[in-house]
This record gives structure tokens, sequence and C-alpha cells, in this order.
């Protein structure tokens, strides 16, 4: 027999590569759900539950509950709060989003280093997404499937349109979703096609005007203007301030206290840094893709200037693990 033999096929590679991911993802959650009984109980997570209990009893968000965040994310954790299912309900939509974003991941990497390096890159995401966010109900993973879907549409779809919707939903769920635009309006002028900047542009607002225009017509001018308000206008205040009315914004008081955590996050994820980091520095040229990967790493990272929190790793993590894999990728792969 053909050493080629030895070799499963690409679907059956697929097919194994989607079991393989389904079951860490289970371990995963139910290592969650053994240890932290009361994640939905602390945290960001009791104030996106607390803004769904509004939404089920019938009151009106952002009016009667506020909260600094765009409103998918409570809309979402409504229906495991109306089954009474806020801790599996919540890790059931977590681990979703993270398997599905690691299968983005994996295709990607797929295509542009080799099917094992993909792998690898979707397998190392699950991982550090777990030790990112403790598998806590957060926006992260919500947002990170969309980003993900968003530039997979925008580098190998080439689909703006599509690309743009995605990132749209990704808004929805988490402010820092925004930073997509300037990365596509990168790559647009890497391609010489600003032109189809517009395509993008009517596509993030696709969603966003779906989703406010429905906060409208359901509760009222009001309502919307606040959603608007604590989705994006309170950003100032959020950034400078320790309180935002009596929402706690989890801001670091003393300098020295965000720089200790900033440095034990970092801690955590120094391998991959040191790996990504040897890749864009001794494995030239560099592809458009690797300066899109780089770019969003480094754009996703700036955040952790606002909150040095493990979680705000988590939008970063899949660009600077498929630079990590891109070091071991097949010759003469990733060079488009």
């Amino acid at each position: 027999m053909s050493r080629a033999g030895h070799h499963p096929s690409d679907s059956a590679f697929l097919a194994l590569s989607v079991i393989a991911y389904a079951i860490v993802s289970l371990l995963l959650a139910l290592m969650a759900a053994w240890f932290l009984q009361n994640i939905w109980m602390i945290g960001d997570t009791k104030l996106f539950y607390r803004m769904a209990g509004v939404i089920i009893s019938g009151g009106t968000p952002y009016v009667d509950f506020k909260d600094p965040k765009p409103p998918l994310i409570f809309f979402a954790l409504a229906l495991p709060a109306l089954l009474g299912q806020q801790l599996y309900g919540g890790l059931l939509l977590v681990g979703t989003c993270n398997f599905l974003s690691a299968l983005v991941a994996m295709c990607m990497g797929w295509k542009l280093y080799g099917r094992f390096q993909g792998f690898t890159a979707g397998l190392l995401l699950l991982v550090n997404m777990a030790l990112a966010e403790g598998f806590f109900i957060l926006t992260e993973p919500f947002a990170l499937l969309f980003i993900l879907l968003s530039v997979y549409a925008l580098l190998f779809m080439k689909n703006e349109l599509l690309s743009g919707i995605s990132a749209g939903i990704a808004i929805g769920f988490k402010q820092y979703a925004l930073l997509l635009i300037p990365l596509a309006f990168f790559t647009f002028y890497r391609r010489g096609e600003l032109r189809k900047a517009s395509l993008l542009i009517a596509g993030i607002a696709l969603p966003l005007l779906i989703v406010y225009g429905a906060i409208f017509l359901a509760y009222g001018p009001i309502a919307c203007a606040s959603s608007l308000y604590w989705s994006f206008d309170v950003a100032d205040a959020y950034v400078t301030s320790s309180y935002l009315g009596d929402v706690p914004a989890y801001r670091a008081e003393d300098p020295l206290v965000a720089l200790a955590n900033l440095g034990l996050s970092a801690g955590m994820f120094i391998m991959l840094l040191a790996v990504a980091a040897a890749s864009l520095l001794l494995d030239r040229p560099l592809s458009t893709h690797d300066e899109f990967f780089a770019l969003s790493g480094a754009a996703f990272l700036s955040t952790l200037a606002i909150r040095q929190y493990l979680h705000y790793w988590a939008l970063a993590l899949p660009f600077i693990i498929l630079l990590c894999v891109r070091s071991y990728r097949k010759r003469g792969a990733g060079r488009g």
C-alpha cells in the first residue's frame, strides 16, 4: 500500500476534526458546569441575565435597567432565562459559539497553511478561549464567531456584503467589533478595491438597523435612543469611570493594578505571543493574509488599554494562533 493510503481524505479529516472539536467543547463545558455552578450570578453575566429578566417580564430594556452593551447579548440570553436554564443554557450557547469559531479558524488555517495546521489552529483556539474566559457567559464568544465569519467572507469568499452583515451582527454583541471596519479598509486598499467598501458598510448597517429598529417598534423611541446611548455614546464614560450610574464598569483605579492585571493575563499566552512574533519577524515575506492577521491581533489587543482582564484577549486569540501555525505551514503555502 502506498504512503498516501495511510492519510484520510479531506472529507474524512474534516469529519474527524468536527468530532474532536465537539468532544473538547463538551468536556470544557462540563468542567465549567461542574466547577462554576454560580457563574451566571456574578460579574457581567449577572448583569446580562438581569437585563434578560427585564425583557422576559415585559419591562423596557435600557430604561428599566441599563448596561453598557449592545442589545444582542441580552436577547440571546433571554431564551435560557425563559427556560430557567441560566447555567446550562448559557454554557450551551457559549460552547456552541466556541466550537463554530474553532471550525472557522480551522478552515482559514487549512486553506492558507495546510490541513493539520488548520486543525491545530482550531484546537488551540478552543483551549485558549477556555483559558481566556473560563467559560463564563460573556459577550466575547458570540462576537468572535461573527468576527471570524466576517473575516472569512472578506478574505476567502471576497463577499463584502456577507462580510459586512457578519460584522454588523458582531457589533450587535460587542462594540469592539467596530475595529473590523478599518481592518477591512486595509484589505480593500491592499487589493486596490476601495470602491467595494460601500458594500461592506451597507452590510454592517443592515443588521444594526434591524436590531435597533426592532427596539424602536417594540419599546418606543425613548428605549431606542437609550439603547444607542448605552451601546455606543457611553464609551467615554466607560473608559474614564468606575461606575456608570449604578452599573459597575470594572475599571482598575490604580495604574499599578492595571499593569499587574495586564502582566498576569499576558503570562497565560506568552508562548503564543512568542511564536506569533517569531513567525512575523523571522519568516518572510508576509502575505496579505498574514498582514491582516497581524493587524487584527494588534487591533484587538489594543483594547487591553481599556480593561486589563483575561477575556479581553479572546478577540485577538484566533489571529495570534493563525500566525503561530503559519510557522509550520507546508512550504509554498500561505504566500498569496
